[in-house]
């Protein structure tokens, strides 16, 4: 039987501002952790995009608080914690035994509870009164980590093309830095400044998160912060599970397909979501999904396919703007919600397959949940948000023959919601990083932006139109070498009651003297030459609603914002614009023809 978080509360005898006001104070830890990695963060994937996760986990592994970060670095940190333990397991050691006050993880084996293999958690135990109480753990994208090509990789054999793999290892060891490691990675990666400065930037927040939590401790004692913890759990998790319940019982199944593996360029891959309802509880299945495959176009299943399924969910059910009560981000929120993925599949694979490139499957996984969901609550959600984005490294060699890496996402948008327009130019769904100034770019990197803008005439149609996706023209300024882990250039955003689909994504690379080559939406070590131009189009949101109603004046607003012309007004809204203005009378006629 489902208990309401009064219940909850009442059971733990925890009075409930003393709960809010301890489970504020963890929010802001771990939000202070995340702030604190930022700033002292030497990539711009992390200073600039925030490419990271913070939070607070017991000594067993559960979550108590997180930051507000990127979604798909926030979950993880459960998985990678588990995996540790089960590193532990394997090596046969006590972990009461191995883990010791001042010791310091790293972890980031995708068949080993990580998000991939460039998101290196790191993970420090924090000890009260000689007893081991907490973790607090960071996760973060880092810039290289000797992948067979510069930054990201796609085309890969095995796990062991990946670059540099650790479980559970130390780096710090009862205080003591662990040479051999450090040294171990500086040799193995291309950018060892960078990725030892925030591997090291990562400890330092880790270290915050302990100073603070510690003082939390000391100032409302052990035993009440343990009790608070675990009302916290049970509080989210009856939050989550009162949520579950207004959903409509059933089963509801959408499917949809990626472009391809990286190397087999016709064969799609199928992406099947079948979500089930039954009171409290909501299962995920994507058992239907792809095989795996031979490329590292797979997804790490606790690392990656269950914390995109927990998003996407409590995004819908329990986004803190549409609740007046407190919302506790934790593992009990997770607890209601159960995710299915056979063994050997695209979002389970076995060993030895690579997982490096995974963000456009759990995107596109995302898309068909909110879909899925659309069936059953369409007033709380959206039309098809661009389920994709171009993760691209760009490398090179500078004339101190050093390498140089650079790594962006280049964001889709969000599709039309039951009461407005898609948001333009954002990264939709599970994934929330920011962008980089081109100014920043242009100054640190032989690159030149030549445009950086909305993609006009793509958003899907709608009484409430998609969001619209960006494109970017981006110049060489010497020979260069791109990476890209993308998809979308064979499918677009769905339009929802009567709305409009938008169109495909595009790459191209130009030449000097004008010739165009179409890029598939994957490609591993592409070369550029100096004075070559890239041209990246993301997809936009599909419309929500019959685009017949959408008010003349929007439509007018957008013609005259330059996001669409006089013809799409006329064909896709009917919408009749003559003389600088609305023709009214010519508008009523075409609409009720």
């Amino acid at each position: 039987m489902t208990m309401d978080a009064e219940e909850v509360i009442q059971e733990r005898k925890i009075d409930p501002v003393t709960l809010q006001v301890i489970g504020g104070e963890l929010d802001t830890i771990a939000q202070e952790m995340g702030h604190k990695l930022i700033r002292s963060a030497y990539s711009s994937i992390i200073r600039e995009s925030e490419d990271i996760g913070s939070g607070i986990l017991t000594a067993e592994g559960k979550q108590i608080a997180e930051g507000d970060f990127t979604p798909m670095q926030v979950g993880t940190l459960i998985a990678s914690v588990e995996g540790m333990f089960e590193t532990f397991e394997e090596r046969g050691q006590n972990p009461d035994e191995v883990i010791n006050e001042g010791d310091v993880f790293i972890h980031n084996h995708p068949h080993y509870g990580a998000a991939h293999s460039p998101d290196i958690a790191v993970i420090t135990p924090v000890f009260y009164e000689g007893e081991h109480i907490a973790w607090t753990a960071t996760n973060a994208h880092h810039l290289d980590i000797g992948a067979a090509t510069p930054g990201l990789a796609v085309d890969l054999e095995d796990v062991y093309a990946e670059g540099t793999l650790f479980k559970a290892t130390k780096v710090y060891d009862q205080g003591e830095r662990v040479d051999e490691i450090w040294n171990l990675i500086e040799e193995n990666v291309r950018t060892p400044r960078v990725v030892l400065g925030d591997l090291q930037a990562q400890i330092s927040s880790c270290e915050v998160g302990k100073e603070r939590f510690l003082g939390l401790v000391e100032d409302e004692g052990y035993d009440q912060i343990l009790q608070a913890s675990e009302d916290l759990m049970h509080y989210g998790e009856s939050l989550m599970r009162k949520e579950i319940e207004k959903v409509p019982d059933g089963t509801y199944h959408e499917t949809g397909y990626l472009d391809d593996d990286g190397r087999n360029r016709d064969e799609r891959l199928k992406v099947d979501v079948e979500l089930t309802v039954d009171g409290g509880d909501l299962t995920i299945d994507l058992s239907g999904s792809n095989d795996e495959v031979m490329t590292g176009y797979n997804v790490p299943f606790r690392g990656s396919a269950e914390p995109a399924s927990y998003f996407i969910v409590r995004a819908i059910l329990t986004d803190t703007a549409t609740h007046d009560e407190y919302i506790p981000q934790n593992s009990g929120t997770f607890e209601p919600i159960n995710v299915e993925a056979r063994e050997g599949s695209l979002f389970n694979p076995s060993m030895p397959r690579s997982a490096f490139a995974r963000i456009n499957q759990v995107d596109l996984l995302g898309d068909l949940i909110l879909k899925a969901f659309s069936n059953a609550i369409p007033e709380k959600t959206s039309a098809g948000s661009g389920p994709h984005c171009y993760f691209i490294s760009y490398s090179g060699v500078d004339e101190n023959d050093e390498y140089w890496v650079y790594i962006e996402v280049n964001e889709s948008a969000y599709g039309g919601r039951p009461e407005s327009d898609g948001l333009d130019a954002v990264d939709a769904l599970v994934h929330n990083t920011q962008n980089r100034p081109v100014e920043d770019i242009e100054l640190s990197h032989p690159l030149r932006i030549e445009h950086y803008r909305l993609r006009e005439e793509t958003a899907g149609a709608g009484e409430h139109r998609g969001g619209h996706g960006h494109e970017r023209m981006v110049k060489f300024l010497s020979d260069s070498t791109i990476t890209i882990e993308g998809d979308g250039n064979k499918y677009g955003s769905w339009g929802y009651d009567g709305g409009k689909r938008a169109p495909s994504g595009e790459l191209k690379h130009i030449k000097p003297d004008g010739e165009e080559i179409t890029l598939p939406s994957k490609v591993s070590g592409y070369k550029f030459e100096s004075g070559d131009k890239f041209s990246i189009k993301s997809i936009s949101g599909g419309g929500y609603g019959d685009p017949h109603d959408r008010p003349e004046q929007k439509v007018y607003d957008d013609y005259r914002d330059g996001y669409i012309t006089k013809e799409t007004a006329r064909e896709e809204y009917g919408v009749v614009i003559e003389d600088g203005g609305v023709d009214t009378e010519a508008t009523q006629r075409l609409r009720n023809s």
